[in-house]
């Protein structure tokens, strides 16, 4: 039996983009492609509905934030601040 895939939702919520879910490995990528079909000044992401967050999520979302300095992530849930805490990222994603 294979593991299932992890489940993400990439959302419109409030008018702006919203990642609901597991961001990791399995699609990051498809993730970080979603997130460039917007832009903004300021692009604003909410990402209070995450609910895992590795390494690869990191760095999609740097990726974003390199591609458009606009983007700023706000309301991120408690296992993204973890990590941007402990890459000491909070103040380039989420400031």
């Amino acid at each position: 039996m294979q593991p299932k895939p992890p489940h993400v939702d990439l959302v419109i919520i409030d008018g702006r983009p919203a990642v609901r879910g597991e961001c990791d490995l399995a699609n990051a990528q498809q993730i970080e492609q979603w997130l460039a079909t917007f832009d903004g000044d300021p692009l604003e992401i909410d990402l209070s509905g995450v609910t895992f967050f590795d390494a690869a999520a990191l760095h999609a979302f740097l990726n974003v934030r390199r591609d458009n300095p606009h983007a700023r992530f706000i309301e991120p849930s408690k296992v993204v601040l973890r990590v941007l805490e402990m890459t000491d990222s909070v103040d380039c994603l989420a400031g």
